[in-house]
């Protein structure tokens, strides 16, 4: 990352590694700004997330492949926003996907 002028972070993705964060998910944290995280995931395929509640909105943006989420079927140029307050009960991909999401910062 670089970081020019104060308080501005300019990434590239491409140069970056992926790193894995578990069984078939992998993540690059393209830069953070006050309590909030935008990151590139990498889901391969027979990824399948547990339930979870949103405690801060959270936004996604599919950038290749395809994933179920709640029920519905996203593809490449699919995006979806979660308010505060939501379960997310279903997360899964046959096929793999790439995503970029905006989320709050883990403690």
């Amino acid at each position: 990352m670089t970081t020019i002028p104060d308080g501005w972070t300019f990434t590239d993705s491409e140069a970056m590694e992926w790193q894995p964060m578990g069984d078939k998910i992998a993540m690059k944290v393209l830069g953070s700004a006050d309590g909030k995280l935008i990151a590139m995931f990498k889901f391969d395929a027979g990824f399948s997330g547990q339930s979870h509640q949103h405690e801060e909105p959270e936004f996604s943006y599919v950038l290749e492949g395809s994933i179920v989420s709640n029920g519905v079927t996203m593809q490449a140029g699919h995006a979806y926003a979660a308010v505060a307050g939501t379960t997310h009960d279903e997360f899964r991909t046959d096929e793999g996907c790439t995503l970029v999401s905006v989320f709050k910062s883990p403690s």
